[in-house]
């Protein structure tokens, strides 16, 4: 899933007037002298304006984005086309120079592009006047969510309506050629921008027409103009609630709520929502799009009530899909292949778009799952028997109940969500010992690699997690080895804490043990097991010939003071025969780093150990940790970290 959203604000455009004279001479009789000017004494005068560009790139919430393309397009021919990138802040700046006979006028056209977020666009006609103002662009994230509306199924619902309405409004009639052309750039030909063109003529011409505002905002989202869309959709919505009909102000708080979910502001969303569903009850849109922001707000129940509503009173087929994952999220996947099934129909789920034929996987891959139900796990297993599966509990005090329990959730769940949020980009050296056992236990085959290991934040607040990977001492990006010599790869270990993040833990069941001392720290000790219906992380194990979704089961170990966890083991729920998967144990220690830079310590992974029996033979890596420090960068694919020195230790020699 993808998280994006930029906003490139404060632009604006400045010119200043410079006039070059040419000293005049005049000879006996009036000869020119030559290089001085005009015969006679004319003045001649040229003329040169320029026209300073300059802003910055912020993301909604305000936060600069570094690394940003910003295309500047002045309207003169390639010759005036800038290309820029933003800085440090966020910022850019160019200008340009031109004859005053080149144009009078000042027409400027942006366009920013980020990776993590749709490319957006702005134009403004500055006119002959010489006034400038601020062009501020943003931009709408790219959160990988195919649950996210999509401004062109916005625009699909409601622009076909009003189209209807005001064909023959007679209180339009001298821009009708106009809006009609708009109306076909925007539904017919998919030109958006070109109807932008056409709905402004007829916004200017009656500024007082509701739908025509909406139009123009519709046709300005598509076109990825955010801000300018923003600004017609509010103005339609005051002229809406001083004068407009129920349906005119339910369709415009509509609006206002969609904007404010791609914003991820899903509570202020639901509430422009719900003044839309009282004003237009049966409007089976909003309806929809009430349990698509109840869905977005983990509102499980009342999303599917509202959803079953908008089916009932006629909403599109999109309706079914929302349902098929609430009903999946609230662990009911029989309910939701119902859902799904009568979503697709007849239909070959071939012929679906990607997204349909993502979830429809989804669904037939969690039914699978129910096998998992009947299991036992650390959950469920009584402690003696636990304590001789996971030696590592020796010494541990029983807990008496489960009364803390919640308690010890909250505080470990609220620091997990923490040390996201306010992750920093980190690079540290990753030693790799590769082995594979023979049935005595002891090493058969063998190999060390070295490399730098770096951790990657996602700039997007809606996405969780961190991203991963490796390169080699001279910076480029590369992969362990090992693989086509009999040995196993092993990766990703820096999220498995999710597992106690407040948006993960309904996928687990949990059981508070009792405290224990771990590496000089009191810890409370909670067994923890993913629910095959509700597991919201879900790994795939794949071989040449198969593959399969696995579930884990674990411990976990977490200071008594700071909540921080310190220790993490997890183990396959169950085994796999189909592909003999006999285990899979990963076993995680966790130490405080502290950086100059950060007022506080990040507890990150400084051993791993993963142990796999797979196919009768058995496989174990263990990565270590150290030389941690803080890089800013956006550069994947070649990273060199200021602070970090060259290392003179070829790669693959500890």
């Amino acid at each position: 899933m993808r998280e994006k959203l930029v906003r490139a604000s404060a632009f604006a455009i400045m010119f200043s007037l410079i006039i070059s004279s040419t000293a005049i001479s005049q000879a006996p009789g009036g000869a020119g002298i030559p290089g001085h000017g005009a015969i006679g004494g004319e003045l001649q005068n040229i003329e040169k304006q320029t026209w300073h560009v300059f802003g910055k790139v912020t993301d909604l919430s305000g936060e600069p984005v570094r690394n940003a393309s910003v295309h500047v397009d002045i309207g003169y021919g390639s010759k005036y086309l800038k290309d820029l990138t933003t800085g440090l802040q966020g910022d850019f700046r160019t200008e340009f120079t031109m004859d005053t006979s080149t144009g009078s006028g000042m027409s400027v056209k942006l366009t920013a592009d980020r990776e993590g977020f749709y490319t957006a666009r702005e134009t403004v006609d500055f006119g002959t006047g010489g006034k400038t103002w601020e062009i501020d662009i943003a931009m709408r994230p790219d959160t990988g969510n195919a649950d996210d509306l999509d401004p062109k199924v916005l625009t699909k619902t409601l622009a076909p309506a009003m189209r209807a309405v005001l064909q023959n409004d007679s209180s339009i009639s001298s821009t009708r050629k106009d809006f009609q052309r708009g109306a076909e750039y925007l539904l017919d030909e998919s030109d958006p921008a070109k109807a932008v063109l056409s709905f402004g003529k007829v916004v200017k011409r009656y500024p007082d027409c509701v739908n025509c505002h909406i139009l123009l905002g519709l046709a300005m989202l598509d076109s990825g103009s955010w801000n300018s869309a923003t600004r017609e959709l509010g103005e339609a919505a005051k002229l809406a609630s001083a004068s407009g009909s129920n349906t005119e102000k339910a369709t415009s708080l509509l609006l206002i709520a969609e904007e404010e979910n791609w914003k991820g502001e899903y509570a202020k969303a639901a509430g422009f929502l719900m003044q839309a569903k009282d004003l237009d009850p049966k409007n089976a849109f909003v309806l929809q799009e009430l349990g698509r922001t109840l869905m977005l707000q983990k509102n499980w129940e009342a999303a599917e009530d509202y959803l079953a509503k908008a089916s009932a009173a006629g909403a599109s087929r999109d309706a079914l899909l929302l349902q098929t994952r609430v009903l999946l999220e609230e662990g009911d996947p029989d309910a939701a292949n119902a859902a799904m099934n009568q979503y697709v129909g007849s239909e070959n789920i071939q012929s679906c778009p990607v997204r349909v034929r993502t979830l429809y996987s989804e669904v037939q891959e969690r039914m699978k799952l129910h096998a998992y139900s009947q299991v036992k796990s650390f959950v469920s297993e009584p402690l003696p028997s636990l304590m001789q599966s996971a030696p590592e509990l020796k010494g541990l005090e029983p807990a008496s109940s489960q009364a803390d329990l919640a308690m010890i959730l909250q505080k470990t769940g609220d620091a997990v969500q923490a040390f996201f949020d306010n992750f920093q980009n980190t690079v540290s050296t990753e030693q790799i010992r590769e082995e594979r056992l023979g049935k005595d236990g002891k090493i058969k085959d063998s190999l060390d690699q070295k490399f730098r290991y770096l951790l990657v934040t996602h700039p997007q607040k809606q996405r969780l997690g961190l991203e991963e990977f490796r390169t080699n001492l001279q910076g480029d990006r590369t992969e362990p080895t090992g693989l086509s010599d009999g040995l196993m790869l092993s990766s990703g270990f820096a999220t498995t804490s999710l597992l106690f993040h407040p948006a993960y833990q309904s996928g687990c069941a949990f059981r508070y043990l009792g405290r224990q001392d771990s590496s000089g720290h009191g810890a409370y000790v909670v067994a923890f097991a993913q629910l095959p219906d509700k597991a919201k992380m879900i790994e795939r194990f794949s071989t040449a010939a198969d593959s399969v979704l696995i579930l884990f089961q674990g411990l976990a170990w977490i200071d008594a003071e700071n909540y921080k966890i310190i220790r993490l083991r997890t183990d396959l729920l169950q085994p796999q025969s189909k592909i003999r998967l006999q285990r899979q144990t990963t076993e995680i220690s966790y130490d405080p780093v502290q950086f100059k830079q950060v007022a506080s310590a990040m507890w990150l992974p400084s051993q791993v150990a993963v142990t796999v029996q797979w196919q009768g033979k058995t496989y174990r890596n263990m990565h270590k940790y150290s030389d941690f420090k803080l890089f800013n960068t956006d550069v994947k694919d070649k990273v060199r970290p200021a602070d970090v020195p060259p290392e003179t230790t070829p790669p693959g020699h500890p």
